[in-house]
């Protein structure tokens, strides 16, 4: 029995590996988004900047409700790349940053303002509050905005990375590195890919219409200023950067690979169903 138990795990851990990675999609970057829905390549690029992310509890992001204090500021934390272990922590992290004056209540579109663009949008009503698709949509409205010399994406760390057509997909210590124009770009601990399949293999062949690199220092902080070397910044660490954001271009034979994607479950489920019918003959011829 025991042989057989293991024989088991040992079949599962084969079939469960190739979607063990860390590679998130809009397929499982929260409980209740829907991949389809207009606004989830939204949401995947500003999860993959940090701009969007968890509310402590669980994975789901209740896009209808309003958009706490508590949870904005964690979520500025980690954009922010502030030393915190948990979410309370981060959202205190910023409180002391002065990137929120309070942890009550639901945040304002002027406090959002004042956290993320330095006071620059004229807003219409500032004092207004909103919920997390309002958020999202606001967010990615400003998202390329110039404020002094940079974008907000690059007050996070981050900067526009290539486009075009992956040439090769290639692995070097365990990390998949895209070719892209001849050059190798590798992919972060933990990517954001907007696409139908999370293995970079399944990519070759595709056109990566935006993506973003983040590079090897942390986030450029306060939003007191403090940005004038970020051009002089960019180039010297654009070499050490990894691709973090990638978007590709939907086809109709990305469709043709996500229904492959999809059917690619089937055989290995018959194959554990009938080796657990064929397990359960033999253990009753024992018996």
């Amino acid at each position: 029995m025991k042989k057989i138990m293991t024989f088991f795990v040992l079949c599962f851990l084969v079939v469960t590996q190739s979607v063990a990675a860390h590679t998130m999609t809009e397929k499982n970057l929260y409980e209740d988004m829907d991949p389809a829905a207009d606004n989830a390549q939204k949401i995947l690029l500003l999860n993959s900047l940090g701009l969007l992310g968890y509310n402590g509890q669980d994975m789901k992001l209740s896009q209808d409700d309003n958009l706490s204090r508590m949870e904005f500021a964690a979520w500025v934390a980690d954009f922010f790349q502030l030393e915190a272990d948990n979410f309370e922590q981060r959202a205190n992290a910023s409180l002391q940053e002065d990137y929120v004056s309070s942890l009550q209540g639901d945040i304002t579109y002027q406090e959002i303002n004042i956290a993320l663009f330095h006071k620059a949008l004229e807003l219409d009503s500032p004092d207004a509050t909103l919920t997390k698709a309002q958020y999202i949509d606001f967010i990615f409205e400003h998202l390329n905005d110039d404020m002094g010399g940079h974008t907000l994406a690059q007050m996070g760390g981050f900067i526009a990375g290539p486009t075009g057509v992956i040439e090769d997909v290639k692995t070097a210590d365990g990390t998949a590195i895209l070719v892209i124009a001849g050059k190798d770009y590798p992919l972060s601990g933990h990517p954001r890919v907007s696409a139908t399949s999370d293995k970079a293999e399944d990519w070759l062949g595709s056109t990566v219409e935006l993506s973003y690199l983040t590079t090897a220092t942390s986030g450029h902080g306060h939003h007191d200023g403090g940005h004038d070397n970020h051009h002089d910044e960019q180039e010297s660490n654009e070499e050490a950067a990894a691709l973090h954001y990638i978007q590709l271009q939907q086809t109709e034979s990305n469709a043709v690979e996500e229904e492959s994607t999809k059917n690619g479950w089937l055989i290995p489920t018959i194959i554990i169903a009938l080796l657990a019918v064929l397990a359960l003959v033999f253990l009753k011829r024992k018996s």
